[in-house]
């Protein structure tokens, strides 16, 4: 029998630890909940992300432009193949700008930006690796 899951499963398997209730400054930096999934090793082209890789891509113009979002969850993977240096040092400060920021209750991204993830606390990221991940050394 073949287990599928869908893309809300994965990224609860991925990120569905991550709660930093304990510490209110993680909480305080934005005003939606972050998780941030930091994939150490494996590539963006890697089969895995097959059907989650353009997750979020129509949803990175609005976040810069400011045009209106038609939920509350946004969920972003690998963004930074989409966003110049530039805009991804200030994609976090763009989204906490937007005038619907009140209203979005949690932002999910999974990447391997730096510049991205410079943006975040400890208690916001989860490091993802896999059992396969020493074929990419």
């Amino acid at each position: 029998m073949v287990t599928i899951q869908t893309g809300n499963q994965i990224f609860e398997d991925m990120l569905g630890n991550i709660n930093y209730s304990k510490d209110s400054s993680a909480g305080e930096l934005y005003p939606f909940k972050v998780r941030v999934g930091c994939v150490k090793r494996r590539p963006p082209r890697h089969q895995f992300f097959d059907y989650i890789r353009d997750m979020g891509m129509f949803d990175i113009d609005k976040v810069f432009n400011k045009n209106k979002f038609d939920k509350e969850i946004l969920t972003f993977v690998f963004p930074e193949r989409w966003m110049g240096v530039a805009e991804q040092q200030s994609f976090m400060h763009h989204l906490q700008q937007h005038p619907q920021a009140t209203k979005i209750k949690q932002v999910d991204i999974i990447t391997s930006s730096p510049l991205l993830i410079g943006s975040f606390r400890a208690e916001q990221i989860r490091i993802l690796t896999w059992k396969d991940d020493d074929i990419f050394i």
